[in-house]
């Protein structure tokens, strides 16, 4: 579900439709009276300590272990998942929105190392696939600069 600063997209859709504001300051008015600092101070700040954990260049270290969801431990998706909720709200589709994960399928109830087809093919190894998912990571946060 798409939210903006936790509100349901639909939500607000349907506020600004009902009150059809007609002009710049209109709008605003509408936007400020359901704006919420302290939710954009608490997302602030929990960007902040997310960057604090994985800055740039432990990234760029980064192992598969550290990075795939499903191991058990405080990986890199794990943390996207959970602590990015204030800000990125990661939450739903299957784990394999963050290229390879260790666990089952539908399909398949054997627990490895899975990833889509964007980042390797069958005769791709779990370190060739993780290589080009980093890479891709990197290159998107070098985008984001």
């Amino acid at each position: 579900m798409l939210e903006f600063h936790n509100v349901p997209l639909k939500t607000i859709l349907r506020r600004a439709i009902m009150s059809l504001p007609t002009n710049f300051n209109d709008i605003l008015r509408f936007f400020e009276k359901d704006y919420d600092t302290a939710k954009e101070d608490n997302a602030l700040s929990a960007r902040g300590q997310f960057l604090q954990l994985y800055p740039l260049n432990h990234l760029k270290k980064m192992t598969l272990d550290d990075y795939v969801i499903g191991k058990g431990t405080a990986s890199f998706c794990a943390c996207v998942e959970v602590k990015t909720r204030t800000w990125a709200n990661m939450q739903g589709a299957t784990a394999l929105k963050f290229g390879i994960y260790y666990g089952k399928s539908k399909s398949d109830p054997t627990v490895r190392y899975r990833f889509t087809q964007k980042f390797g093919d069958d005769d791709s190894t779990n370190k060739e696939v993780f290589a080009n998912v980093k890479d891709a990571l990197l290159d998107l946060i070098q985008s984001g600069k």
